[in-house]
């Protein structure tokens, strides 16, 4: 008998992880989810949203699933010791780790397990959705723009604000300033250029920023984030001042790809 195993934390579990067992299912005879703890997630993203027995009972209970089953976590965060778990209940039948499309041989530590057979790219290498996504989407405020999206992070009254930018590439925001606020611009992911003005619209300047670079714009000051590359950029951005609302805005024209 081959017994195919998925490893994963699925929380919360979602239309991805569902084609993902049932993709997993197809190359044997019986499909174990060797699911991780509460505090493999809490060391991975801070916390678990929904606690191991909640998640347990809901795998358990779709029909492409035999069997759920907990496992000893390790100072790597593999699966070493569930694949280890799983030899020792099936000792003579082969055993399958059905890896997702992010995962390959160079960077999984689940290969120095001895008699396992590895899959890789099982249900496709399109991540067609996210826990992180879904549970992003769902704490803060989101807006999508022309040149991308921004989430609001964090706000105390109307004074201070963070925000996630996440500038899609080729696009860019308007050449703009404000009259009650500064900003701060943290590239986290990516690059970006930004063109700036210190007096007239007319006379701009520009600079490239890369990750971990910083950008301040003082209140009255034009600027503006642009993407004229091919990987998507993210900034963190902080504004402070006398009032940090949308509608504090002077626009004079918008981006227009090179």
């Amino acid at each position: 008998m081959r017994i195919v195993v998925v490893s994963g934390g699925f929380d919360p579990i979602h239309s991805g992880h569902i084609a993902y067992f049932k993709a997993a299912r197809s190359h044997g005879d019986k499909l174990v989810i060797a699911l991780n703890s509460d505090a493999w997630l809490e060391n991975k993203k801070g916390k678990a949203f929904m606690p191991f027995d909640e998640r347990k009972i809901i795998i358990e209970n779709f029909t492409f699933v035999d069997e759920v089953i907990d496992f000893e976590d390790d100072d790597h965060g593999s699966c070493i010791k569930g694949l280890e778990k799983i030899k020792s209940m099936y000792p003579n039948e082969e055993i399958i780790f059905a890896n997702g499309g992010d995962r390959n041989k160079e960077n999984i530590p689940e290969m120095q397990v001895s008699g396992i057979e590895f899959l890789f790219s099982v249900g496709g290498d399109d991540k067609k959705n996210s826990s992180s996504w879904i549970l992003k989407n769902w704490q803060y405020y989101k807006e999508d723009r022309l040149w991308g999206t921004f989430y609001n992070l964090f706000e105390d009254g109307q004074e201070i604000k963070v925000k996630e930018l996440i500038v899609s590439p080729g696009e860019g925001m308007s050449f703009q300033k404000h009259f009650k606020r500064n900003e701060i611009w943290l590239v986290s992911k990516g690059k970006c250029v930004v063109n700036y003005s210190d007096d007239t619209p007319e006379n701009r300047k520009n600079i490239q920023l890369e990750k971990f670079d910083d950008y301040h714009v003082p209140v009255g000051k034009w600027h503006q984030i642009t993407n004229p590359f091919d990987e998507t950029c993210h900034l963190i951005e902080i504004q402070y001042g006398e009032a940090c609302v949308e509608e504090d805005i002077e626009r004079v024209d918008y981006y227009k790809p090179q």
